[in-house]
């Protein structure tokens, strides 16, 4: 490690030290719950891609993307809340985050009944901004806004099994009907019963490449056989022109 690695190094250390030291000494940090707004969309969608990584839990990134965030906010903007950090301010630290956690929920209905249920899709709090109360808080907020506007009596939300601190969180909301879901995947290329589906699709993908540069190369050359004609065409048209001129004066002088 270079000499100017190791100051870079003992920088962000004593920056990091700083922040734990001011976190002591003041305790919890500030932040208000409010609802989602279209100006927030970019830094909940890289939150998410941050929290939600394909290393740690591949079944939330899978599903995790910039579709997912403004197809929700677009139809379930009452149950899209951000927490927000009351003590940002731009341009003064650029490791401050401003949104420092964010829900997504939606409600469903199931028809012939009276019953509506609340759904938590989406939970997220900023690393930095763990054990600060922020997915607590975000849980309070959103579920108030189920029962108030839609009186629903039953919430659900669903996590990775092997995610035991989202599971210890949620039970300790309340959520303590637990069911297991079990998720099965299959590689279709390795998949006896479906391979020959995909290997035809690609066979098919193939030729409709192969016909398009076929095509492409016929209009090509079918253009640069129109240009060659209309060429001639010109060329001619203005040899008959030249003609009929030539034979007009000649008649005007025998005249």
């Amino acid at each position: 490690m270079s000499s100017k690695e190791k100051r870079e190094k003992d920088k962000e250390r004593e920056k990091e030290d700083l922040k734990e030291e001011k976190r002591f000494f003041d305790g919890k940090r500030s932040f208000s719950i409010r609802e989602l707004e279209i100006q927030d969309l970019a830094e909940v969608y890289n939150l998410g891609e941050t929290c939600f990584r394909a290393d740690l839990w591949p079944m939330l990134y899978r599903g995790w993307d910039e579709y997912e965030v403004t197809t929700m906010f677009n139809t379930d903007g009452d149950y899209c809340l951000v927490a927000e950090n009351d003590e940002f301010e731009k341009g003064m630290d650029p490791d401050d985050e401003r949104i420092v956690g964010f829900v997504l929920g939606t409600v469903m209905s199931k028809p012939g009944t009276a019953w509506s249920y609340g759904y938590i899709v989406w939970l997220c709090a900023h690393p930095n901004w763990q054990r600060e109360g922020v997915a607590s808080k975000l849980i309070d907020k959103v579920v108030e806004a189920f029962v108030e506007n839609e009186g629903v009596r039953i919430i659900m939300a669903d996590t990775d099994p092997s995610n035991e601190r989202a599971v210890k969180f949620f039970k300790k909301k309340g959520f303590d009907q637990e069911r297991q879901h079990v998720f099965l995947t299959s590689n279709i290329e390795n998949n006896p019963l479906y391979s020959n589906l995909l290997h035809k699709s690609r066979a098919q993908a193939l030729e409709e490449q192969y016909l398009k540069k076929i095509r492409r190369l016929a209009v090509g050359s079918s253009g640069l056989a129109a240009v060659k004609n209309q060429k001639r065409k010109n060329v001619n048209s203005k040899k008959n022109a030249q003609t009929a001129k030539q034979k007009k004066s000649k008649k005007k002088k025998k005249k």
